[in-house]
């Protein structure tokens, strides 16, 4: 008999006995490093005074393949928090893979010391068949098990305190488990015996440890609901995808250095990266050095660097994002995208950052992704509560690739500026050195490391190294010899290479692709001297020419395109050998030729794209031989041109199949596969792309390029376009699309000019039945679109079974306005809610009216408590309290719902009151008064809070808060502006001096950084808002007073109005004027204002009209908005972007389309006495103080022919007609809804003092049988 207890093994026959020593741990360790069925030890001993040799066999039980298994999975489970474990920790760890034992020796502070959980499941799980009771608390931790980790990674990440002490009780309870556990399996793992008995000692220990998961069970129930945990966490990931928009881009190991180069400046740079930082507060104990500049010129392995890099920080847990710019690339390139990804990024690998901008974007709206820099990166990071435990690195790489100097210089002012103010955070930039990226660090002395690639003490041998690893993969292609090409070669390689291992790189691949190596290799060491990227272009002058032989045209025509289309979206050989009017087959042999320079990118379905982009620059560069230069305004022709006949010959009626109209895209299941089947990727691109190629090419005649216009948009062509982009889902871009035609183009050709125009309206007028459903292009766009417009007319012939307008159809696009009344004195001061539903307006009349944006009607009774004129009204942040100040000293809170005054006026002022503003957490409002003091009130109780900001000596003309909140400005006739601590009243600082003329605009950027302001002295002045010093010069350029004054949502750029009639664009940075004055305004500019994506600009003026110009170019967008009779003194967006809305001294408030530039409605007129922003009664002039949020409005009632209507139809709030189960019928536009809200859609009101629309649908095809509108194609 043999019995194996912890190290002893008995020996017995008979009567006589024999022992020998065997140690379990020897067993264990051989089964689990051997994992053989059957382990046999031998041991020695003495027999009968005889030696001796035993052999004892072990076989171990079925479950210890799975306990070997499962540490297995421990030790990948704990490899990921390597980077949080001591080294005590490790060994530990170390020991227990050996031995499957010390589970609770391992740190229980560790985040690791939860993988224990799964590894205790599984160990007791293989017992459960053994011991009943054990089982019992498996189940126990089988129920705490699926959310114990979660649950974790939340507490820590998240500074969740309410699980904090459950959590800490779970630590000890895990460990007391686990410790038990494991020498419970000890102690029976080499029993013979099949049951055995559980002793009283262990019955107890498992009750109390059973008693102590069901209470944290209970914890845990009432704390946390991890379900909820990851609904949360989804939640927020969905806003900051929605509305940060990152870009897809990282680091591939494949691009990364090859194994062995770079090893001491990789190891230099982590350990710069993951230094450790005793600091976790703020700015004051950072680090200065926390940003790394890493530059070189092109080819000398930047981008493998940085791979590397990126590889190794996500391997030590420290990489917190990356942006891999490229310039062939148009989201890689735009810098807009840059800072958006960087804080998804870092949002995704730090859950507390996760939190903190998830809330400002959802209790943000009107913030953007391009306004993202300042409040979500910048402030949100200095506002953690709970810093990382380690520094964190956002990794940039190739920034020269990306935008312009003044988008790079922003970029890294606010790298930097983010690494002064929290100490976890690390930067590393690579790039070439551009002098406006090396002059943008400059400004930074002190506060970065640079380093230049080319100083790398072991670049030399790295480039030995990797010359030699190429060239054997040559030999063994080749079939070389093995010490090819010999030692004095290889150090020319090494020589000329200089340095750019790109150089090694492109040899290599033009090595492997020839018929003899020794030849090319002779040609391309024969190259003259110069410098090293001299020596890299002779090489590709080489490689050109050893392949294209005498194909020089199609050469040209096919890399013009790569490089034309590459901007936009690499292409595949057959869509390049499309737009190149080439066949597929010479594309590809010439790509397969030139493979040292072109490759095929997997990811990017096979498309063209060249291997580094000092290839392009030497294509296009002015040095290179014109047998195969691209002229790459010729090429952008070439591709425009091609885009056209694509479109031409490709597009068609219902190009998909579609078979219902009923159904939306969405719900047509397999509408992608019908558009990868029936539209090509070259008639794809094409119907995206087209207008970009054509916006490079410089005015001149060119009758190819016009017969194909006129081909294109003659009818119905462009409607078959615009089903494509729907069935594509890219209507949305469809405006930009046709705005981007080159003017001259347009003007070339009448009737394209016509139709592009009718197409611009089109679009505009039924972008929502397009987005929806493509056969709605047709079916309600088609029915709705003004008679008289050319595109009916080209397409009447072509169409039939229409819906019918049959009364009230409109015979041109909508044009000017005609006017509502309702105010009996000039309007002041208009407003928009912050749920787009209201506009507040105050007047001179002594009154403020609430009108509904959707209908245009004034709602309730006048609020009419004040006994002089309004000067200004403006809502609450949450559209609950209404704000009115007078000109009779007086300020007013109104129930935004009710209309009923709340409390009583809010007495103190003893002037008028010109300016109030909510602060922006709505606790706060803030007056400027004529009586020269401000104050500040309490939102809530209307109190007065503190005494009155006193210091300024005339009015007090305009005020405003800071973007945090913390700051007020003021600027007054003074002549001064003055910057207020918002919490205490005190005065930050002196008054800002230097004007000498009122003040009559200040604005804050919108990073909080700089105050910008307008004076009559007609200049515009910056100061740096913490130190109140004057930033640069006063920009000067006006020749009248500067009326307004407003930041661009990104802060590069200023605009100002001027009674010089003009208005000016300024580098924010620099105070340089941008291009010329926007002149068009025949009187004063009273008001400017800048749309929220930053691309246009509009400005009301005296002369009655209001204007919008595009922010980038400074053209006129479209004509002057025309409508008002008198003076203009205030505009504005609202926060979408959708609508303009302006105030004006003919006594009316006008809604206007934005992108059409037509009125929503007639205008709200109700006034009687001038617009003006923030008069004092008759002796102030106005200043404008405006902003706006709207939906549609209606001006119609509409009627369906009732003998033909289907049953069940009702009206939702989009305006579509739909079937009883949901089907789409038709799409009303907004102007013809009004009066269709009858769930039949049979008894509506026939009279009113609006446009009558009447609707009939005898004869109309739709559903099934939809495809009956179309007759045939000309």
């Amino acid at each position: 008999m043999v019995t194996a207890g912890h190290t002893i093994a008995t020996i017995s026959f008979g009567k006589e006995e024999s022992m020998v020593d065997i140690d379990a741990r020897e067993v264990v360790q051989r089964f689990l490093l051997t994992m053989e069925p059957e382990i046999l030890v031998s041991k020695k001993t003495t027999f009968r005074q005889h030696d001796a040799m035993i052999t004892i066999s072990f076989r171990p039980p079925p479950t210890s393949e799975s306990v070997r298994s499962t540490l297995q999975n421990l030790q990948v489970v704990m490899s990921e928090f390597r980077h949080i474990m001591g080294d005590s920790t490790q060994n530990n760890l170390d020991t227990l893979i050996k031995y499957g034992v010390a589970f609770s020796e391992l740190d229980p502070r560790s985040k690791a010391a939860f993988s224990v959980l799964t590894v205790t499941f599984e160990l007791l799980k293989q017992q459960k068949g053994r011991d009943q009771k054990v089982s019992d608390l498996t189940r126990q931790l089988k129920r705490i098990l699926p959310f114990a980790k979660e649950a974790l990674k939340e507490a820590v990440e998240d500074n969740t305190d309410i699980l904090r002490k459950a959590i800490g009780r779970l630590y000890t309870l895990t460990m007391d488990v686990a410790e038990f556990s494991c020498d419970y399996i000890k102690r029976n793992r080499f029993k013979r015996l099949a049951n055995s008995m559980i002793s009283n000692e262990d019955q107890s220990t498992i009750d109390e440890l059973t008693g102590g998961f069901n209470q944290i069970v209970e914890d845990f129930d009432r704390a946390i609901n991890v379900e909820m945990l990851k609904t949360i966490r989804g939640m927020e990931e969905k806003i900051l995808l929605d509305r940060l928009k990152p870009v897809e881009t990282g680091y591939r190991l494949d691009r990364g250095c090859m194994e062995g180069t770079r090893t001491s400046l990789l190891d230099d740079i982590v350990d710069w990266a993951i230094r450790s930082d005793d600091s976790r507060g703020a700015s004051e104990t950072a680090n200065p050095h926390h940003v790394y500049w890493l530059y070189g010129i092109p080819g000398i392995g930047k981008t493998a660097m940085a791979n590397s890099i990126c590889a190794r920080l996500h391997k030590e847990g420290r990489l917190g994002g990356t942006f891999f710019c490229r310039r062939d690339d148009p989201d890689l390139s735009d810098p807009r995208s840059v800072l958006p990804t960087l804080i998804f990024n870092l949002a995704e690998t730090w859950g507390a950052y996760r939190k903190l901008v998830a809330d400002k974007l959802r209790k943000d709206p009107k913030l953007t992704r391009n306004s993202s820099d300042n409040e979500l990166f910048l402030q949100l990071l200095e506002s953690l509560r709970s810093h990382p435990s380690h520094s964190l690195v956002l990794v940039i790489d190739a920034l020269d690739e990306c935008g312009d100097n003044i988008t790079r210089n922003s970029i890294i002012s606010t790298l930097v500026d983010a690494c002064s103010r929290v100490s976890w955070l690390r930067i590393i930039v690579t790039s070439r050195q551009d002098s406006d990226i090396e002059s943008s660090f400059e400004r930074f002395d002190g506060r970065y490391v640079a380093k230049d690639l080319a100083s790398d003490d072991s670049a030399l041998g790295d480039i030995r190294l990797f010359t030699q690893t190429r060239l054997s993969s040559i030999v063994n292609q080749c079939g070389l010899p093995n010490d090819w090409p010999g030692g004095e070669r290889l150090n020319g390689i090494v020589e000329r290479s200089g340095g750019l291992f790109i150089f090694v790189e492109t040899l290599s691949q033009l090595l492997g692709g020839v018929l003899d190596p020794d030849e090319c290799l002779a040609e391309a060491l024969s190259v003259g001297s110069g410098s090293a990227l001299e020596r890299l272009y002779n090489l590709y002058t080489i490689a050109i020419r050893s392949r294209i032989e005498r194909n020089q045209e199609a050469f040209r025509l096919v890399i013009g395109t790569i490089i034309a289309v590459g901007q936009y979206k690499p292409l595949c050989d057959e869509a390049v050998a499309d737009l190149a009017g080439l066949r597929t087959n010479i594309v590809t042999t010439l790509v397969n030729k030139l493979g040292s320079l072109l490759y095929r990118d997997t990811k990017m379905n096979g498309g063209i794209r060249v291997r580094h982009l000092s290839v392009i620059d030497f294509l296009t560069g002015s040095s290179t031989s014109e047998d195969f230069r691209v002229n790459i305004k010729q090429a952008h022709r070439d591709v425009g041109v091609g885009c056209i006949k694509a479109m031409a010959q490709g597009l068609r009626f219902n190009i998909c199949g579609i078979e219902s109209s009923f159904m939306s895209n969405r719900d047509t299941l397999d509408l992608q596969s019908r558009v990868d089947r029936n539209i090509s990727v070259t008639l794809q691109y094409s119907c995206v792309h087209w207008s970009d190629h054509l916006s490079h090419i410089p005015e001149t005649q060119d009758e190819e390029l016009m017969k194909g216009m006129v081909e294109f948009t003659k009818a119905p062509r462009l409607l078959y376009w615009m089903e494509a982009l729907s069935v594509m889902g890219e209507v949305p871009i469809g405006d930009s699309v046709l705005r981007r035609v080159p003017a001259w183009l347009k003007c070339s050709e009448l009737s394209v000019e016509q139709d592009l125009d009718d197409a611009l309206e089109f679009i505009l007028a039924f972008r929502e039945p397009m987005m929806t459903s493509a056969p709605h292009t047709y079916i309600s766009g088609l029915a709705f679109v003004p008679t008289e417009t050319e595109i009916w007319k080209c397409v009447k012939r072509l169409f039939r079974n229409l819906l019918e307008v049959a009364e009230g159809r409109k015979k041109s696009w909508p044009g000017r306005p005609h006017m509502l009344t309702g105010h009996r004195g000039g309007i002041t001061s208009v407003a928009g809610s912050p749920d787009g539903r209201r506009i507040i307006s105050g007047s001179e009349d002594k009154t403020i009216r609430i009108w509904d944006t959707e209908t245009g009607a004034d709602i309730g009774e006048l609020l009419g408590g004040h006994t002089r004129a309004v000067n200004s009204v403006a809502y609450s942040p949450d559209g609950r309290r209404i704000i009115s100040g007078s000109s009779h000293k007086a300020i007013r809170i109104w129930d935004a719902e009710t209309g009923a005054a709340v409390g009583v006026p809010l007495g103190g002022h003893t002037r008028a009151v010109n300016s109030l503003v909510y602060s922006p957490d709505g606790r706060c409002i803030i007056s400027g008064s004529s009586d020269k003091a401000i104050r500040i009130w309490d939102a809530e109780t209307g109190a007065a809070v503190g005494k009155p900001l006193e210091g300024h000596t005339a009015w007090v003309r305009s005020v405003a808060y800071s973007p945090d909140g913390r700051r007020i400005i003021s600027g007054s006739d003074d002549n001064t502006i003055r910057i207020w601590d918002a919490e205490t009243g005190a005065a930050v600082g002196e008054p800002l001096e230097g004007h000498t003329g009122a003040v009559c605009s200040v604005a804050y950027s919108p990073d909080g950084r700089r105050i910008i302001s307008g004076s009559s002295d007609n200049t515009i002045r910056i100061w740096d808002a913490e130190t109140g010093a004057t930033v640069g010069e006063p920009l000067e350029g006006h020749t009248g007073a500067v009326c307004s004054v407003a930041y661009s949502p990104d802060g590069r750029r200023i605009i100002s109005g001027s009674s010089d009639n003009t208005i000016r664009i300024w580098d924010a940075e620099t105070g340089a004027t941008v291009g010329e004055p926007l002149e068009g305004h025949t009187g004063a500019v009273c008001s400017v204002a800048y749309s929220p994506d930053g691309r246009r600009i509009i400005s009301g003026s005296s002369d009655n009209t209001i204007r919008i110009w595009d922010a980038e170019t400074g053209a006129a967008v479209g004509e002057p908005l025309e409508g008002d009779t008198d003076e203009i003194s205030s505009v504005a967006y609202s926060p979408d972007g959708r609508r303009i809305i302006s105030g004006s001294s003919d006594n009316t408030i006008r809604i206007w389309e934005a992108e059409t530039v037509s009125t929503v409605h007639d205008a709200l007129k109700g006034h009687i006495n001038p617009i003006s922003s923030n008069p004092d009664s008759a002796e102030d002039s106005s200043l404008p103080a405006l902003s706006y949020q709207t939906t549609r409005i209606c001006d119609s009632v509409g009627v369906i022919d009732p003998a033909i209507a289907p049953d069940g139809l009702h009206l939702d709030s989009t305006g579509w007609v739909r079937l009883s189960d949901g089907g789409l019928l038709f799409w009303v536009p907004g102007n013809c809804r009004n009066g269709l809200t009858c769930p039949a859609l049979l008894i509506i009101p026939t009279s009113g003092p609006n446009r009558r629309v009447r609707l009939s649908l005898k004869g109309f095809s739709y559903g099934p049988s939809w495809t009956n509108i179309k007759i045939a194609d000309p």
